[in-house]
């Protein structure tokens, strides 16, 4: 009998065999009980769903941008050795063409949400994405003639020259537990 309580109280929230009898004077009662339950459950729920989605959100889109710009390095470095092709910043130019057609086409279909207002002077944003492009076409062109370990390293070894240059420029310090 005690085994069958057991199984009884897995379905029902409240044993029937203990219920109050004043409890059947207010019918309304456990349709609000159930209903006020169902509610924190569904809500619970909600707030979980969002709390894995932004955490797990994050961490996906970090972990496929890592993915596309290792696959991107060693297909560079295929084309480039064994393509036969000669041009590494022609390459960066197709990379750019395609990379542009594929956010276009996203902002297009508003897969990609709407960028917010830019208060950069067109110049200045001019300027910023001439001297990224310049910097992948070098890097290609390292990429060329040099292993993919070099080209990581040497890739590394910009951070430490950048801090040197803030500091020099712009005398700007970093902590050292940074």
């Amino acid at each position: 009998m005690r085994r069958m309580n057991q199984i009884l109280g897995l379905f029902f929230s409240k044993d029937v065999r203990k219920q109050n009898p004043n409890d059947f004077a207010k019918p309304g009662r456990d349709l609000e009980d159930n209903q006020a339950s169902l509610f924190e459950k569904l809500h619970s729920s909600e707030s979980a769903k969002h709390e894995r989605q932004r955490i797990f959100g994050p961490l996906a889109a970090l972990t496929f941008n890592l993915v596309v710009a290792v696959g991107i390095i060693f297909l560079n470095k295929w084309v480039l050795e064994n393509v036969g092709f000669q041009f590494p910043v022609c390459l960066t130019v197709i990379h750019y063409a395609v990379s542009w057609a594929l956010m276009a086409s996203l902002k297009f279909f508003s897969i990609l949400p709407a960028s917010p207002s830019s208060d950069l002077v067109p110049l200045s944003l001019f300027t910023f994405g001439f001297v990224n492009s310049v910097s992948t076409g070098l890097a290609n062109v390292s990429l060329k003639y040099n292993s993919v370990g070099f080209y990581q390293m040497a890739k590394i070894a910009i951070t430490p020259l950048i801090v040197l240059a803030e500091f020099i420029w712009y005398k700007k310090r970093i902590a050292f537990s940074k």
